[in-house]
């Protein structure tokens, strides 16, 4: 079962709305190709392109996972804010621009929720909107909600600088649990690695779904490829996921992982830190194994 809604608030445009594009939001696949879709849709009907912002994606992604996790479907969130409210609150002026919201409940994919979206008067008016410039998108996953999946899509008619901070807690934490000790190999020799971290957010770790899994990831540097240890990840810089399909808040998510021992003996650091991909990096515990090769 699907269900959609929309909402258009038009206000005037700033004559001196900023100018430089958002260099720094990040959508997960799901997101991106909504996205497209949509910026294919408007350059069809002769529309301007929308850029994303990382104000408004900050906005959209809050709502679509309050949402979810709340369990409801409405343009007001359940703290009482309207779109328009919660936009400036991440740092869109939007108070100051035009500024829209579409949301969308129970599609699995962009193209359905687009789909929904055009055959709508109020959602078409939104998207054929030729004032709006920028745009955020959002979707989360519940698996105990009514709808499942929870999209939004906030648009602007400003495009605005990038921020470096978000105003809006995106519900992904962790601290850190516990960790196997450091082994002690002979070159080329494998063994396992373990880690475990408390999900001390308000949202839960999918594994499979993106924007919503749980990984660890290679620190110190961050994303650095670990060429020299990686044995079977499930990329140079992503040792594992979570070895359960769920970890809701609360609970504990165990990471296991092998290493294989570089033929030139010596002391090998491995550090790691938690990371929902396409969202944020998850607090960093600190997490290293000192590696001895005999």
């Amino acid at each position: 079962m699907r269900h959609f809604t929309s909402l258009l608030i038009g206000l005037a445009f700033a004559a001196a709305a900023l100018a430089v594009p958002a260099a720094g939001a990040t959508l997960d696949s799901g997101e991106a190709d909504l996205l497209t879709q949509v910026n294919a849709f408007r350059a069809a009907n002769g529309l301007p392109t929308l850029v994303v912002s990382d104000t408004l994606t900050n906005a959209a992604k809050w709502m679509a996972t309050d949402m979810s996790v709340k369990d409801y479907f409405s343009h007001t969130s359940l703290d009482g804010r309207t779109p328009t409210q919660r936009m400036a609150d991440a740092g869109y002026p939007a108070f100051q621009n035009w500024a829209g919201e579409d949301l969308a409940a129970g599609y699995t994919s962009a193209k359905d929720v687009l789909g929904g979206w055009i055959n709508s008067p109020a959602h078409l008016a939104v998207l054929k909107n030729p004032e709006y410039h920028a745009i955020g998108i959002g979707r989360a996953y519940s698996a105990g909600s009514q709808w499942k999946w929870y999209w939004a899509a906030d648009f602007g008619g400003a495009i605005d600088r990038a921020t470096t901070a978000s105003a809006f807690d995106l519900g992904y934490h962790s601290s850190f649990s516990a960790q196997s000790p450091d082994p002690t190999l002979a070159p080329g020799q494998t063994t396992t690695l373990v880690l475990a971290l408390n999900n001390t957010g308000y949202r839960g770790w999918y594994a499979g779904s993106p924007g919503q899994s749980a990984f660890i990831g290679t620190a110190d540097p961050l994303d650095g490829p670990r060429t020299d240890v990686a044995s079977g990840w499930l990329s140079l810089n992503r040792p594992a996921t979570t070895t359960t399909a769920y970890v809701g808040p609360g609970q504990t998510g165990w990471f296991s992982f092998a290493i294989k021992a570089p033929s030139t003996p010596g002391t090998y650091r491995l550090s790691v830190r938690g990371v929902i991909d396409g969202v944020t990096w998850l607090e960093d515990a600190g997490v290293y194994w000192t590696i001895t090769v005999r």
